[in-house]
């Protein structure tokens, strides 16, 4: 296991996401000033493609999903309104807008189709638009059933088997698991749940101990499971008043570990 590369941004980290030609998104925001900064890079060589893009409205939007190498952006129609508003495509390859609409509230994303609706007086109306220049192929009306039913479709087509996320230990998971976790966290005050998953013979984990009184710190642990080893450790968060979740994901050999809120760190695994 090696580092592969790593990113550390002066902004706090809000999303990360992977395209389908395997870009790595991040989505960072100034917690200060609001501003929300948008970031590339080749997750096989760690390569910059793009970093700090901001669109014409540097505050009040975010990213709704990646679809086909397409970023579909939303705004905020008001900064005290957690609601979103409008489509903004953005294409990864040319790193140029291909389409805006600003009467549309983005749904979801399906083969070559964006979905979207028009809030009425009480009623959503839905509509169909090709995903590459946002033109209507066909409109819904109000019809709840038929957008449900290709909502679901959509979501049991996303293939997730390329990525593993944490699990909560348990008493019953595998006794041999328990027990290195253990080994680790035995001489400490474990606060709430700790989170592991497993990839080849590798053991990934972190957990929240207490410091000082309102303050804990989070670790990561990589262990061999054949020689029972730790193969290396992280403090990923050094100083906390909550415990944060989700730290570590794994896509195909890659190990991605969010440290300090702001900084991306990627291991391969051979």
């Amino acid at each position: 296991m090696e580092k592969h590369f790593s990113y550390k941004s002066p902004h706090q980290i809000w999303r990360i996401l992977i395209s389908d030609s395997e870009k790595l998104i991040l989505e960072t925001r100034d917690v200060k000033t609001k501003e929300v900064f948008f970031h590339c890079f080749d997750i096989w060589d760690g390569g910059k493609i793009f970093s700090d893009f901001q669109l014409e409205d540097k505050c009040w939007v975010g990213i709704e999903t990646v679809h086909k190498d397409i970023i579909y952006f939303h705004k905020f129609p008001k900064p005290d309104l957690p609601i979103h508003a409008g489509i903004i495509a953005f294409d990864l390859a040319s790193q140029k807008i291909l389409w805006t609409n600003n009467e549309l509230s983005f749904l979801f994303a399906y083969q070559d189709k964006i979905y979207g609706f028009k809030q009425g007086f009480e009623e959503r109306y839905f509509y169909e638009l090709d995903y590459l220049d946002g033109k209507l192929t066909k409109e819904y009306e109000n019809d709840h059933a038929a957008i449900n039913k290709l909502k679901n479709i959509a979501s049991s087509a996303k293939d997730w088997r390329s990525y593993l996320y944490p699990e909560i230990l348990k008493s019953n998971s595998d006794e041999k698991i328990n027990r290195l976790i253990n080994q680790q966290t035995g001489k400490n005050e474990t606060i709430g749940e700790v989170e592991y998953n497993v990839y080849n013979s590798y053991l990934f984990f972190s957990y929240h101990s207490k410091v000082f009184e309102n303050s804990l710190i989070n670790k990561f642990f990589a262990v061999d499971l054949d020689s029972e080893k730790v193969v290396f450790s992280e403090i990923l968060n050094a100083n906390v008043t909550a415990m944060l979740t989700d730290s570590f994901f794994l896509y195909k050999n890659l190990l991605f570990l969010l440290r300090e809120k702001n900084e991306v760190i990627v291991y391969k695994i051979k």
